[in-house]
């Protein structure tokens, strides 16, 4: 009986657990996407990405973009609160954009390190923005 017991409470106890990480990852996506834009558009007729950030609330003053997946890495520094970069690409990778993602780590005078990740896309297609405190 004390073994059902002790297993029913660790059981509610994960749940609580999954469910607090899950409310808690919605409330920083939800926080982030209202301060922060970051795209990353693959351009097929010109063959470059572009990437954008900007910082609405104009408190970062740091971040690092990494482009991954790449058959050299791209990693560039920026100040400031907003930029606008291209980067050459020929054309769309054989197992798509999925394998090169684009990161980015911000250091903001109010949130501290927080990064942020996209995948590149199509031009005309929304891409998706994850956010993570860091």
């Amino acid at each position: 009986m004390k073994t059902k017991i002790v297993f029913a409470a660790v059981a509610v106890l994960v749940a609580f657990g999954i469910g607090l990480s899950i409310s808690q990852s919605m409330e920083i996506q939800e926080k982030y996407s209202k301060v922060f834009y970051f795209d990353a558009t693959f351009y097929e007729d010109k063959k470059y990405v572009e990437i954008t950030f900007s910082d609405e609330s104009q408190k970062t003053t740091y971040s690092i973009l990494e482009i991954l997946g790449m058959k050299e890495s791209f990693q560039k520094s920026f100040t400031g609160h907003s930029f606008k970069i291209t980067v050459p690409f020929d054309q769309e990778p054989e197992y798509g954009w999925k394998v090169v993602p684009v990161t980015l780590i911000v250091n903001h005078s109010e949130f501290g390190s927080v990064g942020i990740k996209t995948d590149i896309h199509k031009e005309g297609v929304e891409g998706k923005v994850i956010f993570s405190q860091l």
